[in-house]
């Protein structure tokens, strides 16, 4: 009897298996689709499994698609995959003038941690619209080159600027 459960545990596991794949296939597939329901849910659903094959498709959309919300979700999803090779493509939107976009860029920097990221983000401090998430994202990222322009923030006028200063510069010096 249990030799009998072992074999159908397998089976059942190897079913499974093979429909997870063609599963990440099909929403693959459903990045190059018409419908933008489609292409979003293929998105989301990427991101979540964190699925590196989707980056170069997912950096597709974020150049060439023309709907705000695919890029916003391409954006999201990337970082959520937090593959490095998606930096330089975020990087780009932040010479957007579209807030969200901006946001969302530094946002998944943030959660991809890569170094490369500090420049670009230590560049856009000065915007005050996205200087708080900004401050997470090197404090995220943990570059150590952002200490001393996070150490001029703890005096700035704005308190929330100062407080997420101290944080980011905390984990810095945490190393987590």
């Amino acid at each position: 009897m249990k030799t009998i459960f072992k074999v159908l545990l397998f089976i059942l596991l190897i079913f499974n298996f093979g429909c997870l794949s063609n599963d990440t296939k099909k929403y693959i597939r459903d990045l190059k689709s018409e419908n933008v329901m489609v292409r979003n849910n293929a998105i989301y659903y990427l991101g979540k499994k964190k699925e590196k094959r989707a980056v170069p498709l997912l950096i597709e959309l974020l150049n060439n698609d023309q709907i705000k919300e695919i890029k916003l979700n391409a954006i999201e999803s990337l970082g959520e995959i937090g593959e490095g090779s998606s930096v330089d493509a975020l990087v780009n939107v932040l010479k957007e003038k579209d807030n969200d976009m901006r946001i969302a860029a530094v946002d998944a920097l943030g959660k991809i941690r890569e170094q490369k990221a500090v420049k670009p983000l230590i560049n856009i401090l000065s915007d005050r619209d996205i200087k708080v998430i900004a401050i997470w994202a090197l404090g995220n990222i943990g570059g150590k080159s952002a200490i001393p322009i996070l150490t001029r923030l703890l005096h700035d006028q704005d308190k929330y600027v100062r407080y997420n200063a101290a944080k980011a510069l905390n984990k810095i010096g945490s190393g987590k």
